[in-house]
């Protein structure tokens, strides 16, 4: 069970990395100086999901630093997302390149759900 767990850590940093990879390379081509900031906040992120996967791989698997760790790399995946779809409204993103950062990163997020099992947090309600 313990390879199985490994494997799935390997997956997660892989898939985690390609995704991190591939948004780094779109914010690099969004050259305007008017989406400078929407590009640092798409690198940030990116980068910030891959470091907390890789961050996890150094605590015991299945506790509860290694769960907080892929909980907080899944919910930078999701920010990023968000930052995707701005560049993506505003034209800076053309639509193929969004779709193929999209489908790399719900592959990410598929892994770490795999990962985390029933630890997964559940979404907020809001109000209204």
């Amino acid at each position: 069970m313990e390879a199985l767990k490994g494997d799935r850590r390997v997956s997660a940093f892989k898939s985690t990395d390609a995704f991190a990879v591939e948004a780094y390379r779109a914010a690099a081509s969004m050259r305007s100086s008017a989406c400078s900031d929407l590009a640092a906040e798409i690198r940030r992120t990116a980068v910030a999901a891959g470091a907390a996967v890789v961050a996890a791989s150094s605590c015991p698997t299945g506790g509860e630093a290694e769960s907080a760790h892929l909980c907080r790399a899944r919910s930078t995946l999701y920010e990023s997302r968000y930052y995707l779809n701005l560049a993506r409204r505003f034209g800076w993103l053309d639509a193929r390149r969004y779709r193929t950062l999209t489908l790399r990163q719900d592959a990410a997020v598929r892994e770490l759900d795999s990962l985390l099992g029933h630890k997964i947090p559940r979404p907020v309600h809001w109000p209204g």
